[in-house]
């Protein structure tokens, strides 16, 4: 099914019209690409990229209609979409970041809240609109501690400013789903994907563990690690967005079935605590060493699982990369930049691969 599903979604994205938010993030650079191997019609709507960023260094513009703009200047995103008429929206822009957050929660529910609610607004009233994906994240379950994976029905609750905006987000969903994306009336179905911690190349913010630990590589230094026995569901960047796609097209042909909450994550073998994801690293780079230190002020649970088996029952999707194989590529991608090769050669090579189709 794992081969299938990668040629359907070759074939199905061809041509069409998808916008993305957030396109010129992390997540969302890597998501161009893929869309540009693809053979999509893709535009952009998101933030400037900050300078330093995988958009910048692949060339984004180049791969996709790029607009800048803020989610909630409404009438810039009015004009967009309707000048686009996309049939695919795939929501990515946020404020991502938990200690970010934490010290700016206003922020926090402007974006991951009030930019979700202009956008939704806004897609009401364009009909070429067929399949909206919301990405929002694991750390929405409320979190027994007890190393318990989450299903989808599970309870949802938050102690942070990221966190509790997300679920903000998602019944925000669930009201414009009910109230005006009635998937069987012939309206366009609503997704949210919850979607674990991914890992893949490319990343330059800092906060997070393996820029952290790439920094340290290339310093010399040992790595701050803020909670070595903390565990979370890794996954590769392609897996998840792979998933995202996969919804989105499944829902495009029957909204009904597929509108919903579906949780995004590896199988058991992802489920890893942060000392082994730096150990797996450090088998690539010699002398690498950690110490513990640099704790947020905001709560982080120390174990969290998703539970992935709706996706997999449901889905023409499942994970293609161990966590092993992941963190594996990440170093690798890191060493093809120390050696002189270009970002996009190396995400298009890549993409290419996982796709099982020959780099370009």
């Amino acid at each position: 099914m794992k081969d299938e599903n990668l040629y359907k979604n070759i074939e199905f994205y061809k041509g069409k019209r998808v916008l993305v938010t957030g396109h010129t993030g992390f997540k969302g650079a890597w998501l161009t690409a893929v869309l540009n191997f693809l053979g999509a019609d893709a535009a952009g709507y998101a933030l400037a990229p900050e300078p330093g960023c995988l958009y910048e260094k692949i060339g984004g513009d180049e791969l996709i209609c790029n607009v800048t703009g803020d989610l909630l200047d409404s009438g810039l995103l009015e004009k967009t979409v309707q000048r686009l008429q996309p049939e695919i929206v795939l929501h990515l822009a946020a404020f991502g970041f938990i200690k970010e957050c934490f010290m700016e929660p206003l922020r926090a529910y402007r974006t991951n809240l009030m930019g979700s609610a202009v956008l939704l607004e806004t897609l009401r009233n364009c009909p070429s609109v067929k399949s909206i994906v919301l990405v929002s994240t694991d750390k929405v379950y409320k979190n027994k501690g007890d190393g318990a994976s989450y299903q989808e029905e599970d309870a949802l609750d938050a102690a942070d400013p990221y966190s509790c905006s997300k679920i903000c987000m998602e019944y925000l969903a669930r009201d414009y789903r009910a109230s005006y994306f009635q998937a069987d009336s012939g309206k366009a179905g609503i997704a949210v994907v919850r979607a674990s911690n991914v890992l893949a190349g490319g990343d330059h913010v800092k906060t997070r563990l393996i820029p952290s630990i790439l920094k340290s590589v290339s310093e010399g230094s040992a790595v701050q690690l803020r909670n070595p026995s903390q565990t979370r569901p890794w996954q590769s960047v392609l897996d998840a967005l792979d998933a995202y796609l996969t919804v989105a097209r499944m829902m495009y042909e029957k909204p009904s079935a597929y509108a919903g909450e579906w949780n995004i994550g590896p199988g058991r073998d992802g489920i890893r605590s942060v000392s082994w994801v730096f150990d797996k690293i450090r088998e690539s780079f010699e002398g690498l060493d950690y110490r513990e230190g640099g704790q947020l002020q905001v709560a982080e649970s120390k174990t969290l699982g998703l539970d992935i088996q709706k996706a997999l029952d449901r889905l023409e999707w499942m994970p293609r990369m161990s966590c092993e194989e992941t963190v594996r590529q990440t170093a690798e991608f890191f060493k093809c930049q120390t050696e002189g090769q270009k970002e996009r050669e190396i995400c298009t090579r890549m993409i290419a691969a996982y796709y099982g189709q020959d780099s370009v």
